[in-house]
């Protein structure tokens, strides 16, 4: 759930930095900096789905190296069965009958 949360995240934050890139006039790094702001958050939005790719790509190659390792060692010692008691079950508590279900 964080991956997509934070694919998410990178994709809102690219978006609304190109909005916010093509919402100001060309050049116009003067008008209330909406250029500089949209390209920053442009390249953070960008930058972050990079970082996203990679730490999955190194957490996929990790995994492999280490299913690898599994494989190719010692067979696994066999689990040890815990010892599991059962109580008796108490009788259940009846009422005694009265009046006409009492027959």
């Amino acid at each position: 759930m964080g991956t997509v949360f934070a694919a998410a995240t990178a994709l809102a934050v690219t978006t609304a930095g190109a909005a916010a890139a093509l919402s100001a006039p060309f050049g116009a790094a003067g008008n209330g900096g909406q250029y500089l702001a949209g390209h920053a958050l442009l390249g953070l939005g960008l930058g972050y789905s990079i970082a996203i790719l990679l730490r999955n790509a190194t957490r996929r190659l990790m995994t492999g190296r280490s299913a690898g390792k599994e494989k190719a060692g010692a067979v696994p010692a066999p689990a040890h069965m815990a010892t599991v008691t059962v109580l008796p079950a108490r009788p259940p508590a009846m009422t005694p009958l009265r009046g006409r279900h009492a027959a």
